[in-house]
């Protein structure tokens, strides 16, 4: 018995997928954070699958895909929302099923693309923290360094104390 696959209508895709992505501002769609490319690599699987991202991240760059490379899995910031989505819709597809553009890998799109509007989209970077003086710093460095050394040297000179105490007595009880 041959297995037929229900594969989606472009109408279908704007009715359900672009529909979503049509309600946010273009620069909104590009302007995505690399930290949160990993986190929605991660929890889109995780919703998926159930299970933890089994491979290690990396950040790609350039003409490079969302995909898995020789156990290690690229996620391109660069591509914009849109494609990120798209590209793990199929990955997770072809894992689970191993087919692509079917009815199962629209409705992860959309589910997809949910996720991202709810919790991944921002408009501005995170705000960076702000750096300290560095002269501040490096002063304390030295006031912990000088305690250190002084703790040493009490240890130092207790130890010789004790070191003296004990040459006495071995200096009396050998010349007794």
């Amino acid at each position: 018995m041959a297995v037929y696959r229900v594969v989606p209508e472009p109408s279908e895709y704007d009715r359900i997928v672009e529909s979503i992505w049509k309600e946010i501002p273009p620069e909104q769609m590009r302007n995505v954070w690399p930290n949160h490319a990993m986190s929605y690599v991660r929890a889109m699987w995780k919703a998926e699958t159930g299970r933890k991202f089994p491979w290690k991240i990396r950040i790609g760059t350039g003409n490079r895909r969302t995909w898995l490379h020789y156990q290690v899995f690229t996620v391109n910031p660069k591509q914009g929302w849109h494609d990120i989505n798209h590209d793990m819709a199929h990955f997770i597809e072809r894992r689970k099923t191993g087919g692509a553009h079917t009815s199962s890998q629209l409705r992860r799109e959309r589910n997809g693309a949910h996720l991202i509007v709810r919790r991944f989209l921002e408009t501005e970077p995170p705000p960076k923290k702000a750096k300290p003086d560095m002269v501040i710093v490096r002063a304390a460095r030295v006031d912990a360094g000088i305690k250190r050394w002084e703790a040493k040297l009490r240890r130092a000179s207790t130890a010789l104390k004790k070191l003296k105490k004990q040459q006495r007595y071995y200096q009396n009880a050998v010349g007794s």
